[in-house]
């Protein structure tokens, strides 16, 4: 694999405001080989005129009918179908890339036993200014899910691989069936690198990667707590589907790992409340904050005490995860 194809796919749907941005990203790359397929989610502004404005025979426009954040795995999967480079990622249309990330990324699949290799994050804002680094967790190494499936004991427990910097091997995606998205979940990322642990081994690279756009309609952002509480449900049904052997590679109890996800839930009410804060609704976000000083373990009320007071006296609770060193969401 000395030079392959890099298949990249733009899921899209009235991102206008930011694709030419994500395309452009895309155009200067240093490693040129590469395929673009913009597949759009039945877009109503002028996503399709600013994607009609590169004239570059790399890339393809597809129009879809809108699916919606629901359906992503089957609009990625449209894209996937429709390229056939060696290599796989989504680009979200309102992300972008540092010029080196293919360059970097491409000469790791050398190692025919890597199926997936990913970096740092980094959250920008709408006009893309940099809001903060995401710092990769104290247990990431260069190599990790060696032997293949032990690195399902940090999966399950977090949602902590940064899918704006990931690369695939195309035949273990195709290989789970293409991008997974199971009934009821409203993101695709988390299934889909789960079950890519269980086709080979992960290595990451200590760069930034990606850069991952923050603003008022994200999907994320609009459905984080109703995303939590179904990946919470599909994370236990997920681990009580594996055999014996692959649990006790990865080392995690059911118990441990129901504790986990319960604190994860209890968390996410922390986290809506800091969104609900940015739109504007301090009453709305009190209530949650409320709920995870209700609920949450020790930490999770400490964090929920000083997000219900901020929002209670309209302090600017992003400026005070700044000052403790945490990644802030404006």
């Amino acid at each position: 694999m000395n030079d392959p194809l890099v298949s990249v796919i733009i899921p899209t749907h009235n991102h206008g405001q930011y694709i030419g941005e994500a395309i452009e990203s895309l155009l200067t790359q240093t490693y040129s080989h590469w395929e673009l397929v913009v597949v759009d989610d039945g877009s109503t502004d002028n996503t399709s005129e600013v994607v009609a404005a590169f004239a570059d025979p790399r890339i393809t426009y597809l129009s879809e009918p809108h699916r919606g954040v629901r359906r992503l795995a089957e609009t990625l999967n449209i894209g996937l179908r429709g390229t056939s480079g060696e290599l796989v990622t989504m680009l979200g249309s309102d992300d972008r890339w540092p010029s080196y990330r293919l360059e970097k990324q491409v000469p790791v699949f050398r190692d025919s036993r890597v199926v997936l290799c990913f970096g740092r994050g980094v959250l920008i804002d709408s006009s893309g200014q940099v809001l903060s680094e995401i710092p990769a967790p104290s247990f990431v190494t260069p190599v990790m899910n060696r032997p293949v499936g032990s690195i399902l004991g940090t999966l399950l427990l977090s949602n902590w691989l940064p899918q704006y910097t990931v690369l695939i091997l195309r035949s273990a995606l195709e290989g789970i069936g293409g991008y997974q998205q199971p009934e009821g979940l409203l993101a695709e990322d988390y299934p889909t690198h789960v079950m890519l642990a269980l086709q080979g081994e992960f290595h990451y690279l200590d760069l930034q990667l990606g850069f991952y756009r923050m603003h008022p309609h994200q999907q994320t952002r609009m459905h984080k707590l109703e995303m939590t509480r179904r990946d919470v449900v599909w994370v236990m049904e997920f681990f009580q589907g594996l055999d014996p052997a692959t649990r006790a590679l990865m080392g995690l109890t059911k118990e441990r790992l129901a504790r986990a996800l319960t604190d994860k839930l209890h968390n996410a009410y922390f986290e809506e409340g800091r969104r609900m804060l940015l739109r504007g609704d301090a009453r709305g976000a009190r209530k949650q904050f409320l709920t995870a000083l209700r609920l949450g373990n020790p930490s999770t009320k400490v964090k929920a005490v000083v997000g219900f007071l901020c929002g209670l006296l309209g302090m600017d609770v992003e400026g005070l995860a700044r000052l403790a060193g945490r990644p802030r969401f404006r």
